[in-house]
């Protein structure tokens, strides 16, 4: 963890624009490392703070323009986020917007597309971790009828559920 830049780090998950879009991925690919190969939780909350992170990982889902393949990748780092700490639900809950926009992932799933299946496969198990602490909030975003409405239509193509 000692090679990587936190400020840098959060500077390119911030990115979002052409060319900047591989910048973007690449550093949501080295927090996702960050986080899953970490054997010291206080040291990469340290490194990597929620507090600051949480709400920059929001942010891409909050970005319409946001392709499926950084979407993935943001969702699974927000997973590994939840993974370790249920605390970090409330800094999700937090940023405006967040939550409906894990939901409506759901919504306009293209399953024939791998990436795109993926990132519902991920959304998913998102929400099933928030709904472990901040279930009112997921409920007041829609996501009972999103995923209900997900599992309906494409449940039995998706592998996680």
């Amino acid at each position: 963890m000692a090679d990587v830049d936190p400020d840098t780090l959060l500077e390119w998950l911030q990115m979002g624009q052409g060319e900047e879009r591989d910048m973007q991925l690449i550093a949501l690919e080295q927090l996702c490392m960050l986080l899953l190969m970490s054997d010291n939780v206080d040291r990469c909350f340290e490194t990597c703070p929620p507090r600051t992170f949480l709400p920059a990982l929001c942010k891409i889902f909050l970005d319409e323009s946001a392709p499926d393949n950084v979407l993935e990748v943001t969702a699974r780092a927000i997973t590994y986020y939840l993974d370790v700490s249920a605390e970090c639900t409330r800094r999700i809950v937090g940023v405006d917007g967040a939550i409906k926009a894990l939901c409506n992932r759901l919504v306009v799933v293209e399953l024939n597309n791998r990436t795109s299946r993926d990132l519902a496969e991920q959304c998913v198990k998102v929400l099933e971790l928030i709904c472990t602490r901040e279930s009112g909030s997921v409920f007041e975003a829609g996501g009972l009828n999103c995923v209900l409405s997900f599992i309906r239509d494409s449940g039995h193509l998706v592998s996680a559920l």
